[in-house]
C-alpha cells in the first residue's frame, strides 16, 4: 500500500503543518508555516501551494493522492468541512476550508476535528498502536480529546464530542476563551495560562517573573516560562505549576472513569517538561479515578510528539477512507 499517497493539513492555533505521505504512516514532505494573527485570505492559497510543491517533489501527479486530510479546530462544521469559531485563533471565521482545498487541487477532502486525527494518528501509527479504547489528549495552545472506543473513534451527534477541555471543572470558575466559566482548558491551557499570568502580573515590572519571559516583556509571558520559573523554584510559578497539576489530574480521572481507557495518550506538556509534569499529575490521580480504573489505564507521552502535524490530516483521511471502504 506504500504507494498510495495522501496529504494532511493541520490547522493549529499559531502553527499548520502540511505532510505528504503513505497510507502505512512514511512521511514523504512536511512543513509547516506560521497562523498567528494571520488572514485565512492569505493562508489558502499558500497551502494549496506547498501541497502542490510536495507533491512534484515526489515526482507523482495530483491523480495519485487518494484524498487529502484537514485536522481543524472546533467548533467546525465538520459535514460541510468549514472552520467556524476557533477561540484560540480569532482571525478564521467561517472559512470554507475544504471545499476550497479540493478545487484548488483536484483532490478529494476528508475533514476532522484535530484532536480526533491526532487520536488517529497515534492510533495507527504512534503510543495507542494496538490499542482498541484509548484517549488522545491534545496539552498545548488548547485542550482537547480524540476517543477511541472498541475500535471506533467517537464523534458525536454533532461532531462535538471530545470537547473535554471545555468541561466545566470549577462552576463560575475562571473565564474561559470559549466563553464559559471554569473550563479545564481555562485553567490548564497554553493560552490561558498565559493570559491569566499577564493578567496578574500587569503593573509589576520588577516582579521576578519577567526575567522568564523572552525580552523581558509582559506579553511573552508563557507556558515555558512557566516550567522554568516553576523549576527554579519562584513561588508565583510553583504555585501555579501543581494548580495546572492538580486541575489537570482532575480531568484525567474522570475521563478514566467515564471511558476506563487502555490508554490516555497526552500531547505537547507531556514530552516537553517530562516527569516535571508527569509526577504531580499521577500523585493527585488517586484522588479522582477509581483504582481499578487507575490500573487499567497507562498514561504516556505522545510518541509521534512535534511530528503529529505531519500524521494528523494523513490520520483523518486514512480513517474516512476506511470508513467508506475505498481502504
Amino acid at each position: 500500500m506504500s504507494n498510495k499517497y495522501l496529504i494532511g493539513f493541520d490547522i493549529g492555533g499559531t502553527k499548520i503543518g502540511i505532510g505528504l505521505g503513505t497510507v502505512d504512516g512514511k512521511i514523504l514532505q512536511s512543513e509547516r508555516i506560521d497562523n498567528k494573527n494571520t488572514d485565512p485570505d492569505k493562508i489558502l492559497p499558500l497551502l494549496a501551494e506547498i501541497a502542490g510543491k510536495q507533491i512534484a517533489a515526489e515526482n507523482i501527479s495530483h491523480k495519485d493522492v487518494l484524498a487529502f486530510g484537514i485536522s481543524t479546530p472546533s467548533p467546525a462544521d465538520i459535514p460541510n468541512g468549514i472552520i467556524t469559531t476557533p477561540p484560540n485563533n480569532p482571525y478564521w471565521r467561517n472559512v470554507p476550508i475544504k471545499s476550497y482545498l479540493e478545487n484548488a487541487l483536484q483532490i478529494k477532502g476528508c475533514f476532522e476535528n484535530d484532536a480526533n486525527c491526532a487520536a488517529l494518528a497515534e492510533w495507527y501509527f504512534g503510543a495507542g498502536k494496538g490499542c482498541k479504547d484509548m484517549i488522545y489528549l491534545t496539552m498545548s495552545t488548547g485542550i482537547g480529546a480524540g476517543i477511541i472506543a472498541g475500535g471506533k473513534l467517537i464523534q458525536g451527534t454533532g461532531f462535538l464530542a471530545g470537547e473535554t477541555g471545555h468541561a466545566v471543572l470549577v462552576p463560575g470558575g475562571r473565564q474561559c476563551n470559549c466563553g464559559l466559566k471554569g473550563c479545564w482548558e481555562a485553567y490548564c491551557g497554553g493560552r490561558a495560562i498565559a493570559q491569566r499570568m499577564q493578567a496578574e502580573l500587569a503593573g509589576q515590572a520588577d516582579n521576578i517573573m519577567l526575567k522568564y519571559a523572552k525580552d523581558g516583556l509582559l506579553e511573552n509571558l508563557d507556558m515555558l516560562s512557566l516550567e522554568n520559573a516553576a523549576r527554579d523554584g519562584v513561588e508565583y510559578a510553583v504555585k501555579l505549576w501543581d494548580e495546572m497539576c492538580l486541575r489537570d489530574a482532575q480531568a484525567f480521572g474522570m475521563l478514566m472513569n467515564i471511558f476506563n481507557p487502555g490508554k490516555i495518550v497526552l500531547g505537547t506538556i507531556a514530552y516537553a517538561a517530562g516527569d516535571f509534569f508527569m509526577e504531580p499529575v499521577k500523585k493527585y490521580l488517586p484522588d479522582f479515578a477509581w483504582k481499578e480504573t487507575l490500573e487499567a489505564c497507562e498514561i504516556v507521552p505522545s510518541m509521534l510528539k512535534r511530528e503529529i502535524g505531519s500524521y494528523a490530516g494523513i490520520a483523518g483521511a486514512l480513517y474516512e477512507l476506511k470508513q467508506q471502504g475505498i481502504l
